[in-house]
């Protein structure tokens, strides 16, 4: 029987987890490189195939990337995310103008918060 102590319990894990999805999602679109930072793990990666080929960036790669890239609105959406445990993963997306990012992460909590662990992404031309 789930109690009302359980569901306060697996609404603020899920609170929890949201937030660094949402400093991604909130942080990419205006470059807040900081907000970013905080996202993700320290030794995360960043991948995705580009002509046909695996890119990998580091996050200080990847931010310094961002940090250079064009300032463009965007939709930021969440599509899904689950956990178990101390380990999740999401499904996400960044709506521009001509072109879409679908994300997907692996999030680890470590200390009690949750991170970006890992990033692979898709640019899908609209």
């Amino acid at each position: 029987m789930e109690t009302i102590a359980n569901k306060i319990e697996i609404e603020a894990e899920k609170q929890s987890i949201l937030l660094p999805i949402n400093d991604y999602l909130e942080g990419r679109p205006v470059k807040d490189i900081e907000r970013l930072r905080r996202a993700f793990h320290p030794d995360a990666y960043i991948r995705m195939v580009v002509d046909g080929k695996l890119a990998q960036w580091t996050v200080p790669q990847y931010l310094e990337a961002v940090e250079k890239a064009a300032l463009q609105e965007c939709q930021p959406e969440i599509l899904s995310y689950t956990w178990d445990g101390d380990t999740a993963s999401a499904h996400v997306q960044l709506t521009f103008s001509t072109f879409r990012f679908i994300d997907r992460f692996n999030l680890v909590k470590l200390d009690g918060k949750w991170l970006l662990m890992d990033k692979i992404s898709y640019r899908q031309v609209l």
